[in-house]
């Protein structure tokens, strides 16, 4: 039995690539949803044909249309051995559909392109591809521009941890954090994963000072009662979905002096693969297509996958 909402997998021939088919294979929910594997190609620029117009240059321009037409079967082989791997590792052939298209606005703007025209409910990338390998570099260009613009699909940033489906979903009662726990309950129901719900609050003034005696204690009550009908809600949205209450764990993390810091050291402490966030908090700001939490836990955590639910 499949699932009819599709995944978009973006792949480019290199190792990092292959780590990318790596992970779709070893997620087991991804096994029952239609999974698109995209790569965008980059064709030799017209300019190489004006050769034509030069004799001396006209040795060069088969050459040139051969290299063109060599790269396009390598990507294509590549697509096609992803696709062997996927099926045996339990994906149904008739799901598992390859797209290789010519780069016509740039890779970022072609790949929203095909977001906007085709209804994916999920798109998988990786940090850096073939064409960044420079040390120290968090993310490429293509990456950073999807995090920043493909805000109306949940974006899956592929990490390296080995995944055993161990969840850390961030919860602060907004509506974009409620979005995430739902999609995961969606994604996760009845599947033997584990999840970690972590709610965070900072340090204040009233950490420090007797219950009841601080001038903004009420404030401060309020929000941990809050944060905690937040997990408590979250809870009952997973176990609603077929998640075993013993599999899931609510956590409130109190006098954080930060928010994302707090979060990667709780995931990685509780050996979670995975980290789950709505891509805005509370705050909400329109002008802003990210939250400031999430871009710093993007660009701390290079080994953790990463899920950002619109």
């Amino acid at each position: 039995m499949s699932d009819n909402k599709k995944i978009l997998a973006t792949l480019d021939g290199s190792k990092r690539s292959e780590r990318t088919v790596d992970y779709l294979c070893r997620f087991k929910p991804f096994r029952n949803r239609k999974v698109t594997l995209f790569n965008i190609t980059t064709p030799v620029p017209e300019a190489y044909y004006d050769l034509t117009q030069d004799f001396f240059n006209q040795m060069a321009v088969p050459q040139v249309k051969a290299w063109e037409i060599g790269q396009k079967t390598i990507m294509t082989d590549f697509l096609k051995e992803a696709r062997r791997k996927m099926i045996d590792a339990g994906y149904t052939p008739d799901n598992i559909e390859l797209k290789l298209t010519n780069r016509e606005k740039g890779v970022a703007r072609d790949i929203l392109n095909e977001i906007k025209n085709n209804q994916y409910h999920g798109l998988v990338i990786r940090r850096k591809g073939s064409a960044n390998s420079i040390i120290g570099v968090t993310m490429g260009g293509v990456a950073a521009k999807l995090v920043e613009k493909a805000d109306s699909i949940p974006l899956m940033i592929a990490g390296t941890r080995e995944i055993q489906h161990d969840l850390c979903i961030a919860v602060d009662g907004s509506a974009g954090a409620k979005r995430a726990i739902q999609y995961t309950a969606d994604m996760m129901g009845k599947t033997n994963c584990r999840i970690l719900l972590c709610a965070i609050m900072r340090s204040t003034v009233t950490d420090s000072v007797p219950e009841g005696k601080a001038p903004f204690i009420d404030m401060y009550l309020q929000a941990k009662s809050q944060l905690n009908e937040a997990l408590a809600e979250a809870k009952q949205v997973l176990t609603q979905t077929g998640i075993s209450k013993d599999r899931i764990e609510a956590r409130l993390i109190q006098g954080a002096r930060s928010r994302a810091g707090a979060l990667l050291d709780t995931a990685r402490a509780a050996k979670c693969d995975t980290i789950v966030m709505g891509r805005k908090g509370v705050s909400d700001v329109d002008n802003f297509d990210l939250g400031r939490i999430p871009r710093k836990i993007i660009f701390a955590s290079r080994k953790f996958t990463i899920w950002l639910i619109p």
